[in-house]
């Protein structure tokens, strides 16, 4: 009897053995198809460059995250703009056309909500109750957590990669594909061949159907991984109800401003008044409608200069000085990888450049500038 019962249990415990290997196989088959790679891109580079360059027409809704490396301090007066590449930006986006679209930053202290609604933009700051209409087109803003979602970001890398002059040698290569949120990727890699830029590659990812750019990846020269990813959580590539894009109203608890950009830029010329020359660095300034501040460089070598009015220009510098390194007797440098930052002091301004390009182009400007 011993012996049978032994012969008995043994074969009890193979059969549970061998159930409990088919749940366990069963059980995982939903995570191995979430985690199996994407197959390898079937199209070719110029397929897939025009087809996300063309994506501007597809409509979605869904829930994005950016997530920023870079060691950049808070500069006043600009910290919600250093806070989108040194940290995590929640957003939620819904997408009809260029000229009817919202992204929702989330923040713990609550969100702001941008609304564009044909030529105006409407921005809902629900912490402060402040609801601001903007008309006409911006030529000149700040950066925001809008032009980090994937669609917006990727197709303005994509742009900056093709505008720079003829046989300038930038390189495109299909990446293997990537799963994103549930969706099978194809992607793309930009490498500039742009002098003075500090960028080794974007990789970009997008929906094979449409080209609708899904992540966006910025990797360093000299790094290994990257710096700077946004990427859709979630994703339907269905237009947004209507409801979901008309912004609120202006009602009781409720402030209300209505601007247009000339009022923007004529304050902009106001508060930053000082002469920018029409070269620097070695690259030509671009035409901007605002005096106080310029663009020089082409695709992705390019960074700004602007002119910063006294306290504010002042505790920028500081902050620029004691995170960085001197580039002079009034100068100062942060480099962080990706994004260089400098600023000078002269006069009773100072001028704040910035750009993703190396730290001796902007210590080059920098000299000029002093």
């Amino acid at each position: 009897m011993g012996a049978r019962g032994t012969v008995v249990s043994s074969q009890a415990r193979r059969r549970w053995l061998v159930v409990l290997v088919a749940v366990v196989l069963l059980g995982s088959v939903p995570v191995l198809l979430a985690l199996r790679p994407a197959g390898a891109g079937t199209m070719d580079p110029g397929t897939l460059r025009a087809r996300m360059a063309g994506s501007g027409g597809q409509a979605f809704h869904g829930y994005a995250q950016s997530n920023g490396l870079l060691p950049v301090p808070a500069l006043p007066g600009l910290s919600d703009v250093t806070s989108l590449v040194s940290g995590v930006t929640e957003m939620r986006t819904w997408y009809a056309s260029a000229e009817r679209w919202r992204v929702d930053v989330v923040r713990g202290a609550g969100e702001t909500d941008l609304y564009q609604v044909g030529d105006a933009q409407v921005v809902w700051e629900s912490a402060a109750g402040q609801l601001t209409r903007i008309v006409g087109a911006q030529p000149v803003r700040l950066p925001r957590g809008a032009d980090l979602t994937p669609p917006v970001l990727g197709a303005r890398l994509l742009a900056l990669a093709t505008e720079e002059a003829p046989g300038a040698g930038d390189r495109f290569e299909v990446l293997r594909g990537k799963r994103v949120a549930g969706i099978d990727a194809v992607g793309l890699r930009i490498v500039p061949a742009t002098v003075g830029t500090t960028v080794a590659y974007v990789d970009v990812w997008a929906e094979p159907g449409t080209g609708l750019p899904l992540q966006v990846e910025i990797t360093a020269r000299g790094g290994s991984r990257p710096v700077f990813v946004t990427r859709f959580l979630e994703v339907d590539l269905s237009a947004p109800e209507d409801s979901v894009l008309t912004p609120p109203v202006p009602g009781p608890g409720v402030g209300s401003v209505v601007t247009d950009t000339s009022d923007l830029l004529a304050a902009a010329n106001r508060l930053g008044r000082g002469w920018l020359p029409e070269r620097l660095g070695g690259f030509e300034r671009q035409d901007t409608p605002v005096a106080a501040a310029g663009v020089y460089g082409t695709g992705l070598a390019r960074f700004v200069v602007a002119r910063l009015p006294g306290g504010a220009g002042n505790r920028a510098y500081e902050q620029v000085r004691t995170f960085g390194t001197p580039a002079g007797d009034d100068a100062a440098v942060l480099p962080t990888g990706l994004l260089t930052v400098g600023a000078v002091r002269a006069g009773r301004g100072v001028y704040l450049i910035a750009g993703l390009v190396e730290p001796a182009v902007i210590e080059r400007v920098a000299r000029e500038l002093s």
